[in-house]
């Protein structure tokens, strides 16, 4: 008997410690998850995990989700997504994770293009020496779209439907670019550099257009 109790005390023991490690492994990959972003086209969300993708979309309107804190003035948590768009690639490369964000022109202090009249950015601006500075602060706020609110964390939406450059706005839909490139950041412990994880790096091919 002494013998069988051994056996199930060592049976339950290693029931125990596997479930303590499936569940930090489970809450592990629910907090990369809140560290990934999500492309939306066509009523489909693509993960993106890695620092580097290479993205194929239609040419059409699609938009960026993520998950990020609050944006708090009152007590100066300043959350943000910061959205750069290139067509030159040589600048793009630029963006690097360890570098401060003062040493990028892109993502350095000051350099948060102002939103459109209605509060949006209603185009995705491609600007070498700006970004666009995505909060989301209350109901009030034009920035993003709030999809969900899980208490710690808000699922946003940044939409794009048309595109800025060469001095002129082109619907998505009219496109003529095969390629460009976003830089994607979210200062998360707010210390002012690219930290591992705080980045990605997107480019973006459109579809029908390499040909």
């Amino acid at each position: 008997m002494k013998h069988l109790r051994l056996a199930f005390i060592l049976t339950l023991t290693l029931v125990l410690v596997q479930a303590c490690k499936t569940s930090k492994t489970a809450n592990g990959n629910k907090k990369n998850t809140k560290n990934g972003l999500i492309i939306f086209q066509n009523g489909v969300e693509t993960s993106v995990n890695n620092l580097s993708e290479t993205i194929e979309i239609d040419k059409k309107e699609f938009s960026l989700r993520f998950y990020n804190k609050k944006y708090d003035s009152e007590n100066k948590e300043f959350h943000s997504a910061q959205i750069a768009a290139f067509v030159d690639k040589s600048e793009f490369d630029k963006v690097k994770v360890g570098l401060s964000k003062a040493d990028i022109p892109c993502f350095e202090p000051g350099s948060g293009m102002a939103p459109d009249k209605s509060g949006k950015y209603e185009t995705l601006i491609f600007n070498n020496n700006g970004h666009h500075y995505t909060i989301y602060e209350n109901p009030e706020s034009e920035r993003l779209n709030l999809l969900e609110d899980s208490g710690k964390f808000l699922k946003l939406e940044f939409e794009i439907n048309s595109l800025y450059y060469d001095t002129m706005e082109v619907k998505m839909t009219d496109t003529k670019l095969k390629e460009f490139y976003i830089a994607f950041l979210i200062d998360r412990n707010l210390n002012g550099t690219i930290d591992k994880g705080e980045l990605k790096k997107l480019t973006f091919k459109i579809k029908g257009l390499d040909e």
